[in-house]
């Protein structure tokens, strides 16, 4: 008979092979934990909402339900100087490891853009529902395209149709029209027209339509060159402003000068460059503006309740159709990896289908010609964008400017406005 010594050696041993083995399951278990989460592909959002960030996520995973993504949002630091920007930007996509990153249109894009030529270019088709104003605005080069847009943005005005109604007016499609009709509307509230001018991104873009469209693309690149000629350690926001506004051959003279007239008639609000999106949302809510300049994408943020009685335009302008280029930010699609999936997932997003399923969940506008949209608000920008050239970011992206740069040269434009 065995000794209980004995019985408890044994018992010892199947203990310690039992544990063994458990160690080498566990040991196997996380080496291909560790192999799968190596497959993980790795998509990464710069200077993108929430909202459009989602909806491209939801139509990502539709389309690939079989593999695993991990999506990262990257912030930018929009207060950094543009060239630390530059290497800020291209070191956190580096760092995140992304295969494909999504990022608006402008300065920031030729990081991305940088970066792509190195690692891979999309050497796939594109639609023929594209437009060719859009398609004007794909970045390429002789190997291939480093990026591809998928969604359109726009700087619109929103005018309120009950009011229109009630003025008898039979259409707006002038700047005198507009005029016209918040004149009308001073019988009902005090001053018309509003926007978020505390915001600098909006209203730096706000004032990049009005210069299109009242002085030309070619006076938008002018005011572009000399942004970011006076945007380094030398920045002087009153000289900046009074370079871009001082002569009536400057390009911001006629946006100014615009804006003054509205400003003495007491079209424009006066508190316009203190007031926030939420503000003006709550004046639309309150039913005392009547003229709201937005984009596409702040129009989305408004409940239906309210934002219903709105109907959007374009900034109207005396040059023709063929040579105009809006204020309507894309999103491009930059792929960073030669994986086929990625390049997959590209292709499908430009898609017909895809289009419209995130033109529906972002209210963003497709970049095909045939893609069903969500209202009328998507299909305008979509049409009028396709009736222009290839679209332009906006001032707050197309310059170098930091946030607090853009803040001071609001700060100086609106003085010279509202100046008496």
């Amino acid at each position: 008979m065995e000794s209980n010594m004995e019985k408890k050696n044994k018992n010892n041993k199947k203990i310690a092979i039992i544990a063994l083995a458990l160690i080498a399951v566990s040991a196997a278990f996380f080496v291909v934990r560790g192999h799968n989460s190596s497959k993980i592909t790795t998509i990464a959002f710069y200077g993108i909402g929430e909202r459009e960030a989602n909806g491209i996520i939801a139509e990502i995973e539709r389309i690939t339900p079989e593999k695993k993504f991990n999506f990262v949002k990257l912030e930018n630091d929009k207060d950094t100087k543009a060239k630390s920007a530059d290497k800020e930007f291209e070191k956190k996509i580096e760092d995140s490891d992304a295969s494909l990153v999504f990022v608006k249109s402008g300065r920031n894009v030729k990081g991305a853009i940088a970066l792509a030529k190195k690692k891979s270019q999309y050497t796939r088709g594109i639609s023929e529902e594209m437009p060719t104003s859009i398609r004007a605005a794909i970045v390429k080069d002789d190997i291939g395209l480093t990026a591809i847009p998928v969604l359109g943005d726009h700087i619109e005005i929103d005018i309120d149709m009950v009011a229109f109604r009630n003025s008898g007016m039979e259409g707006i499609s002038t700047w005198e029209d507009i005029e016209k009709l918040a004149v009308f509307q001073k019988r009902y509230v005090d001053f018309p027209i509003v926007f978020a001018g505390k915001d600098p991104e909006l209203a730096m873009d706000v004032f990049g339509a009005f210069t299109e469209a009242l002085s030309g693309t070619d006076e938008y690149e002018s005011a572009v060159k000399i942004m970011n000629a006076n945007s380094g350690e030398t920045f002087n926001a009153p000289r900046l402003a009074r370079l871009l506004t001082e002569k009536s051959d400057d390009p911001l003279f006629r946006t100014v000068l615009h804006l003054k007239n509205l400003y003495k008639k007491g079209l424009l609000n006066p508190n316009t460059f203190n007031l926030t999106k939420a503000d003006v949302n709550a004046f639309a809510r309150a039913r005392i503006a009547s003229i709201i300049l937005m984009s596409l994408d702040d129009h989305r943020n408004y409940s239906y309740e309210v934002i219903s009685r709105f109907s959007s335009i374009y900034f109207p302008s005396k040059f023709p159709a063929g040579e105009r280029k809006f204020v309507a930010p894309l999103t491009y699609a930059i792929p960073l990896s030669k994986d086929e999936s990625v390049h997959n997932i590209i292709s499908a997003l430009v898609s017909t289908e895809s289009q419209e399923k995130v033109s529906s969940s972002t209210g963003l506008a497709p970049v095909l010609s045939h893609s069903r949209t969500p209202d009328k608000q998507a299909s305008d920008v979509r049409r009028w964008v396709a009736a222009t050239d290839a679209p332009l970011s906006g001032f707050s992206k197309d310059t170098n400017l930091t946030k607090t740069q853009q803040i001071q040269l609001v700060a100086e434009l609106a003085a010279l406005i509202t100046a008496k």
